[in-house]
């Protein structure tokens, strides 16, 4: 798996974990937006996952 796509998937989910508590414990809002970019960062990687596949991934064995 490319560096990058790990960085997105861990952005996506301490993104959504984070937005989770700021709901929970503080501005309603901010902890809505912030779970929703945690989810868009889990999205992208996951297409780029998929993209991946679809390539032949690195790593693929024969």
């Amino acid at each position: 798996m490319n560096g990058l796509t790990l960085l997105f998937a861990i952005l996506g989910l301490t993104g959504f974990a984070l937005g989770a508590v700021l709901t929970v414990t503080g501005p309603y809002e901010m902890g809505v937006i912030v779970m929703g970019m945690g989810l868009m960062f889990q999205v992208i990687s996951l297409v780029r996952i998929r993209r991946a596949k679809a390539q032949g991934g690195e790593g693929r064995r024969p």
